[in-house]
């Protein structure tokens, strides 16, 4: 018998990502009590789905607490679904790989395009602790502020805890290129070998959702 997986409903055999919205935020998004998005009636599919799903229920949720403080509401929780730098890296690089998959089906052409060794060069940078803090900003920027409107960071750029984060973003946009490199060759067994990625700590309604395939 499957276990409780965090945030994945079950309404008549048909599956679905739910957030409850917190009270103070529900004046911000029409009186709504909780958000809701369709996974569909298979349920190892819908475990899948559900981490994407939520991070995009997270970002509406990030939005209303923008609202609310632009109001002078006092009482929200900026950064409520705060996640680790290793959990970050790591849904930063299931990301990647789930968007590479995507322009692969999409048009034929993309394995043919190659890696941008420049890129890879900056990258190797960056994790190494080579790159000052403005070339990390224009280097993975806009990946961390895609992240802090998610809620999952409060990091600023010019403190430690943020160039802590660009480095590991820099990690995962590396791994990540490695693995579209490979795919590019017809291998797709590829896993990540630097450990930030490797060893990372799963977020919970991952490992929720992890221990209740193994019951299935």
């Amino acid at each position: 018998m499957a276990g409780k997986v965090q945030y994945l409903l079950n309404r008549d055999g048909r599956f679905f990502a739910r957030l409850v919205i917190p009270k103070e935020l529900r004046p911000f998004m029409n009186g709504r009590t909780e958000l809701r998005t369709a996974l569909g009636p298979d349920y190892r599919t819908a475990v899948k789905r559900l981490s994407g799903a939520v991070a995009l229920l997270q970002h509406e949720i990030a939005l209303a607490e923008r609202r609310a403080v632009g109001a002078g509401e006092r009482k929200v929780t900026v950064g409520r679904y705060s996640l680790a730098v290793d959990q970050i890296a790591l849904r930063n690089y299931q990301w990647l790989l789930a968007f590479d998959d995507e322009l692969r089906n999409r048009d034929p052409r993309y394995a043919s395009v190659g890696i941008d060794d420049l890129l890879v060069a900056k990258l190797r940078d960056g994790m190494a602790g080579r790159l000052a803090d403005g070339e990390l900003a224009e280097l993975v920027g806009e990946r961390i502020e895609r992240y802090r409107r998610l809620g999952n960071t409060t990091s600023i750029l010019g403190t430690d805890e943020w160039r802590t984060l660009a480095c590991g973003i820099c990690v995962s946009e590396y791994e990540a290129l490695a693995r579209a490199a490979e795919r590019d060759e017809g291998d797709f067994t590829g896993k990540p070998a630097h450990p930030l990625i490797a060893q990372a700590t799963p977020e919970p309604d991952q490992m929720s959702a992890v221990s209740a395939l193994e019951t299935v």
